[in-house]
């Protein structure tokens, strides 16, 4: 039975994707690349490091992951605390639901903990959870499992026991690759992502947020190779 919901934070309980692709070409643009949408778009899920560690590698960049994570973040913190920022429709009642019920919540992000402390402050729902992961703490950020897997240790959950709500190709991987039922929330916002793993794909919460017969669904037998 499983007992444990473990969410997403950008484009699953925000729709913050878009700042983030803003900060990212115009970071890039100070580097000297003309990027496109699709090429952020490829880093949704990804930890800031490995993102640009990917950007320095794609475009050949003297600068090192230091400096431009630097650059980068120099301009993500004051872009997200200017902007007014609400949860996706459908996630508070989504949150109060689970916790009437009982059941175990965590935030697995892989944006660090000052933008997750920023986000749940400003939309007011930290108290929802039971715990909270960022990807800085660990050295593979999705679609390594490592995240889900803290998160689900962090509750005292079994990955068996552990539903995952993602937007992003990595995550939705990420988390089969912990073996945990995942539902992919086809968000607009979150650009052109590959959800074809996910056990169940939704295009609203209004699908989840009426009662919890979803959390006990089949999860599909997918062949999912490792790193």
């Amino acid at each position: 039975m499983r007992n444990t919901v473990i969410f997403d934070m950008d484009g699953v309980l925000v729709n913050s994707q878009p700042l983030h692709f803003e900060v990212d070409l115009a970071t890039l643009r100070t580097a000297g690349v003309a990027a496109t949408l699709a090429d952020v778009e490829h880093c949704v899920g990804l930890s800031t490091p490995d993102s640009w560690a990917h950007y320095r590698r794609k475009f050949n960049l003297r600068q090192s992951v230091d400096e431009l994570r630097a650059a980068h973040d120099a301009r993500l913190l004051p872009m997200f605390r200017a902007a007014e920022l609400q949860p996706v429709a459908g996630i508070p009642a989504l949150l109060a639901l689970l916790k009437d019920r009982g059941v175990k919540t965590a935030v697995a992000s892989s944006s660090s903990w000052d933008l997750i402390h920023l986000i749940l402050g400003k939309l007011q729902i930290a108290e929802f959870f039971d715990a909270l992961v960022s990807g800085e703490d660990l050295p593979h950020s999705k679609p390594a499992p490592d995240i889900f897997l803290r998160a689900a240790a962090a509750v005292q959950s079994e990955p068996a026991a552990c539903a995952v709500i993602e937007d992003a190709a990595t995550g939705v991987l990420a988390a089969k690759r912990a073996a945990m039922f995942c539902v992919a929330y086809r968000n607009p916002t979150s650009g052109k992502q590959d959800l074809s793993l996910a056990d169940w794909r939704i295009d609203t919460f209004d699908a989840i947020n009426q009662n919890l017969d979803w959390l006990q669904r089949e999860s599909l037998e997918l062949k999912v190779e490792s790193n």
